[in-house]
């Protein structure tokens, strides 16, 4: 089914996914959110009591392919009113660095250029060693400085998506569900943290890029 929009709502997959509905169309939504898993779709977040002017944001900040479906009701009938299923193409990715070493950061900016070509995305890199980069790389990435207000930043500049490359904490950003270690959701997929699908340790520097934008 092709995506579409018969109410106001918005979507967006900066650090997660962020779901708004700006309408009153329905005096209560069923929101739904799915991941793609080996080409299924697989639940992860159902509210049927989603209020006009609410939004919802989930944790899981690695790529991932979502779908969200928003229900309202019509002549007393459930009815699907919006449809939007994760898509870079033509959209503005951000990735932020987060290594201190120079030759990580160089690296990883070669493989977002090639991200960038390989999904027909736009990419920005916000890296701390944003001078230095800018003088010695010459590709369609655009580098920017670190932000402080970064969310305002996104929302200024309509950022679709944004993704953290660096290695994060995993036992502060763990569910733990069902003493399994990591997270286990919808009973399909483990997933070692919020940040990580799997544990870093072991994984150079590449791999890591790979792994969370899951290459």
């Amino acid at each position: 089914m092709t995506d579409f929009e018969k109410i106001k709502a918005t979507v967006d997959f900066i650090d997660g996914p962020k779901i708004e509905i700006g309408d009153s169309h329905s005096e209560n939504f069923l929101v739904e959110l799915y991941e793609d898993i080996g080409g299924e779709w697989g639940i992860i977040y159902s509210n049927h009591e989603f209020k006009p002017f609410m939004w919802y944001k989930y944790l899981r900040k690695f790529r991932t392919k979502w779908r969200v479906n928003i229900w309202g009701i019509e002549n007393f009938e459930p009815v699907l009113l919006f449809q939007h299923t994760y898509n870079e193409q033509d959209k503005k990715i951000l990735l932020r660095f987060d290594s201190h070493s120079y030759d990580v950061n160089y690296r990883w900016l070669l493989k977002a250029e090639s991200f960038g070509k390989s999904t027909g995305s736009e990419i920005l890199v916000s890296s701390k060693f944003h001078d230095r980069l800018r003088k010695n790389y010459s590709g369609s990435v655009q580098i920017i400085e670190q932000q402080k207000d970064f969310i305002g930043y996104c929302e200024t500049n309509g950022i679709y998506a944004s993704y953290d490359i660096g290695k994060h904490d995993i036992q502060s950003n763990m569910w733990d569900f069902w003493e399994s270690g990591g997270i286990f959701e919808n009973h399909a997929s483990y997933y070692a943290s919020w940040h990580h699908p799997q544990n870093w340790i072991g994984l150079s520097n590449e791999d890591l890029f790979d792994n969370i934008l899951r290459l």
